[in-house]
This record gives structure tokens, C-alpha cells and sequence, in this order.
């Protein structure tokens, strides 16, 4: 393993160097997409949360307590989040915003408690139908959660009969009871068959479901699912990566959230779970040794004291890394825009690859603080033409950095 720098995007044409004076991002949760997390009581809403947003390590989670009210977490990816664990009693009439400011519903419910779940889905169906009448565009996944309880047999039951239930309570839901709810600037006639029927469909063909355990990497698949439905960005971010992986000769290219792990494009060649599992559980397993590797002269610096990197850029005669003195820009917009606003130009990228087998190779290269890009492909590729690669990645990456400074 190696940890070393990726070429600075400012040799690519693009500045990476902080403004002088950022002006500080005006109402910080107005930019963020917003999902609600709800489900039935020690269903598993905040450890489904707090494992994968906030590393919360699988083994502590008997012993989280029972969530008395509701909790905000702030999250920042390539789409930035703020996500909302709610108690099991919660309504939504005891938000404090409107459900039309939540971009998705995420539904949390223990596969193993058979006897419980078909009143947690009549629950959820009511919530589905009031959110979907206040915000016709709100996405709706159902995490059937502890999988590892069951055998994989009783696990497919229960699976299938959590789907079918959900389907015919849809179906069976009361919606004149709801007459007069308004959607989007009109409202819908509910006494009509016809009307109710078209909400019928919209709503079972809309529903994703996803079995999840805090224990493996379902989890993040379906965090996974949750967060590509809210990035307008993702076709073309996936192509991006579809060409990246066709004039690399590469297999599959995909794009992580480093900290969560979570999946956030792919290339679509070829892919399958399997697959995907595999590359998700290397990538952890090198994340959690990622602070053994620093960088030599980062490490230098800061043993020097505070004042070595003045000391060092006066070394170098004044000069930056591309040898033309820093200038600091403050003045184009007046604030700033991003994480790149704050970006160290000097700090190092991580990079790294792995031989999974004679034949097959695993590589890794940090895009953003928050952003990874893991490529598979054949030895005999990597080694050949590495340079190539690498070039081709310089590009990529401003691509990818590009899209996300326009959104």
C-alpha cells in the first residue's frame, strides 16, 4: 500500500486554492436534501443511521436507546444531507417544516417481528399516501431491517410477504378518507376510481424495498439506492465513468462516499451484487487503515510548528507547486460555493491498488475530501498501461468536480 499525490487539478486548468474570505454559507440546512427516516418502535431507524453516516462501529448498536425525539444529522457527500431519526410514536403533523421539504421517506421495519409488521405497514401505507398527496415527487424506500436473525429460507418468506403486504394494503387503503388533501396547486377528486387507481400504481411501482442488517454490506446498498434517487447529477456522472472504464480497458469503475462507503455511480457494465459486495467490503477494509499512511512532508510540517509551511514556501522561493507565485483569489463572487472553497491545494491524494488475484487488480484514487474512485480491472491491463490510466483519470476527475461546482 502507498499513499501518495494525485496530480493538483490546478495542472488541469482548475484552481484548487481557497478564496481569501469566505463568506460563511447563509442558512446552512436549505441547501440540504432531506430524508426521513421513520419506522416502528427498536426497529433499528438509528442504528440503520448512526452505522453508516457516523461510523458507528456494528457492535455497539444493543446498546442504543429508545429514540424519545427527533434527532437531525448533517451529512455532506456529493449531495448534501441532512437526514432526520424520528421517534417510533411520530406523526406527520408534528413536523415542524412542510413534508413537501422532504425529498425522500425511508421506512424501517424488523423482518423478524411477523407478528407486529402488518400493523407497521398499515402505518407506513398511511404516511406514503398523506406524503405522496403533499409532495407527488417524494420517493419512498422500506428497509426491511436484521436480516441475520432468520435463516435465508424464512428470510426469503418474510421478505416476499412484507412486499405482498405492503402491495394490498395500497391497494385497500381508504382514500375518500383523505378527500380534499391538496397535490401540487390542484387537488384530486379521491371518490374517483379512476383517480385512486392511478395513485394505486404510482404508488406500488414507486415503493423500494431492501433488505438490510447492520452486519453486512446491505445496508450501504440501500443507502446506496436512497441517495443515486436524489442526485439529478447521476446520468451524467455514470457516464463519465462509462468512458472512463471504456478507453482505460478497465472492468467496472465505481464512485464511493469514503466515509459511509456508500456506492454513488457506477459504469452499469457488467455489475452485479456479488460484485458490488466485494469492492465495498475491500474498500472498507482499507479505509480503516488509512491513517497509518501520511505523507512524509505533511508529516515534516507539522512537526516543524506552525509556521513551517511559511518557512518551506520561502525555501521554494515563494513558489507553489506549479511554480508560479500563489495569488489569492477573493473577489469573483463573494463567498464561497463549496468544499473546494476550503480545499488544502497542497494535501496529498490518496491512491492505491491491490492484487486481489494473479489476474485481477483493485485501484483506488481520492477525487474530493468526500469522493473515491475504485476501478477493477486485469493485471496485465494495470501494469501495461498505468500511465495511460492515470492520464485518463486527471480528466475524470475534473469532469466530476466540474459537474458537482454547477449543481
Amino acid at each position: 500500500m502507498s499513499r501518495s499525490a494525485l496530480p493538483s487539478t490546478a495542472t488541469l486548468g482548475e484552481s484548487s486554492r481557497p478564496r481569501a474570505s469566505p463568506v460563511p454559507k447563509k442558512d446552512d440546512d436549505a441547501h440540504r436534501q432531506k430524508i426521513l427516516v421513520l419506522g416502528w418502535r427498536k426497529a433499528g431507524k438509528t442504528s440503520c443511521i448512526k452505522t453508516v453516516f457516523q461510523q458507528v462501529p456494528a457492535k455497539e448498536v444493543p446498546y442504543f436507546g429508545v429514540t424519545q425525539k427527533i434527532e437531525k444529522i448533517n451529512y455532506d457527500s456529493i449531495v448534501p444531507l441532512q437526514i432526520w431519526d424520528t421517534p417510533s410514536n411520530f406523526e406527520l403533523d408534528q413536523l415542524d417544516v412542510p413534508v413537501s421539504s422532504f425529498s425522500t421517506i425511508v421506512y424501517v421495519l424488523d423482518m423478524q417481528q411477523d407478528d407486529s409488521y402488518h400493523e407497521s405497514i398499515l402505518r407506513f401505507v398511511h404516511i406514503m399516501v398523506r406524503a405522496y398527496l403533499s409532495h407527488p415527487g417524494m420517493r419512498f424506500h422500506m428497509f426491511i431491517h436484521k436480516s441475520e436473525v432468520l435463516s435465508e429460507d424464512y428470510r426469503g418468506e418474510n421478505y416476499a410477504e412484507i412486499q405482498r403486504a405492503t402491495s394490498e394494503e395500497i391497494e385497500d387503503f381508504p382514500y375518500k378518507t383523505l378527500s380534499g388533501v391538496g397535490i401540487g396547486t390542484g387537488s384530486l377528486d379521491l371518490e374517483d376510481p379512476g383517480t385512486t387507481s392511478m395513485i394505486i400504481n404510482q404508488l406500488i411501482s414507486e415503493i423500494r424495498f431492501s433488505m438490510t442488517s447492520v452486519h453486512d454490506v446491505t445496508l450501504r446498498d440501500a443507502w446506496s439506492r436512497v441517495l443515486q434517487g436524489g442526485m439529478e447529477m447521476l446520468p451524467a456522472v455514470e457516464s463519465l465513468l462509462l468512458d472512463f472504464t471504456s478507453h482505460s480497458s478497465a472492468d467496472n469503475t465505481f464512485l464511493f462516499d469514503i466515509n459511509s462507503g456508500i456506492i454513488l455511480a457506477t459504469d452499469n457494465r457488467h455489475r452485479t451484487d456479488e460484485l458490488s459486495e466485494q469492492v465495498t467490503e475491500y474498500l472498507k477494509s482499507f479505509l480503516q487503515f488509512r491513517e497509518l499512511y501520511k505523507n512524509i512532508r505533511q508529516l515534516k510540517s507539522t512537526s516543524d510548528g506552525p509556521n513551517a509551511s511559511a518557512d518551506q514556501k520561502q525555501a521554494d522561493g515563494g513558489a507553489g507547486d506549479d511554480g508560479e507565485e500563489d495569488e489569492v483569489d477573493g473577489s469573483e463572487d463573494g463567498g464561497a460555493t463549496g468544499w473546494w472553497d476550503d480545499e488544502d491545494p497542497d494535501a496529498p491524494w490518496m491512491t492505491q491498488s491491490t492484487r486481489l488475484l494473479p489476474t485481477t487488480t483493485l485501484a483506488l484514487w481520492q477525487f474530493t475530501p468526500f469522493l473515491a474512485l475504485v476501478v477493477l480491472l486485469r493485471t496485465e491491463t494495470w501494469q501495461a498501461r498505468r500511465g495511460t490510466i492515470e492520464y485518463n483519470l486527471t480528466f475524470l476527475r475534473q469532469g466530476v468536480r466540474e459537474i458537482l461546482s454547477v449543481v
